[in-house]
């Protein structure tokens, strides 16, 4: 499957987090952009069917199985706004790097 024929997401998941100041963890929910996919379905050990979302994290690769809830699928506008922000991000960062090179090539 290519990535051309997944849908982007955006999931949420839940991840521990230590306090700063105590050595006790929370729990956070955390939003994150991702390509669907497939569904599926385990059953818990009181033979319940909990559905899910098998989503492929967009910043690293990585495969994570999502509760069904914690997943929407973007709309078009949505995903554009995306590729606008990274392509501003992209551009600031050319910048960034072409101030540093004249920097250190004037030292």
């Amino acid at each position: 499957m290519n990535r051309t024929d997944l849908r982007l997401v955006q999931y949420s998941v839940t991840t521990k987090v230590k306090g700063k100041k105590s050595k006790k963890s929370t729990s956070k929910k955390v939003k994150a952009i991702g390509y669907f996919h497939i569904w599926g379905a385990n059953a818990d050990k009181k033979g319940n069917e909990k559905f899910y979302a098998l989503v492929e994290d967009a910043n690293n690769g990585s495969l994570v199985e999502v509760a069904h809830k914690d997943v929407r699928f973007l709309t078009d506008d949505e995903i554009e706004m995306l590729y606008n922000q990274a392509e501003e991000v992209l551009i600031e960062e050319e910048e960034e790097a072409a101030e540093a090179i004249a920097e250190t090539s004037a030292e």
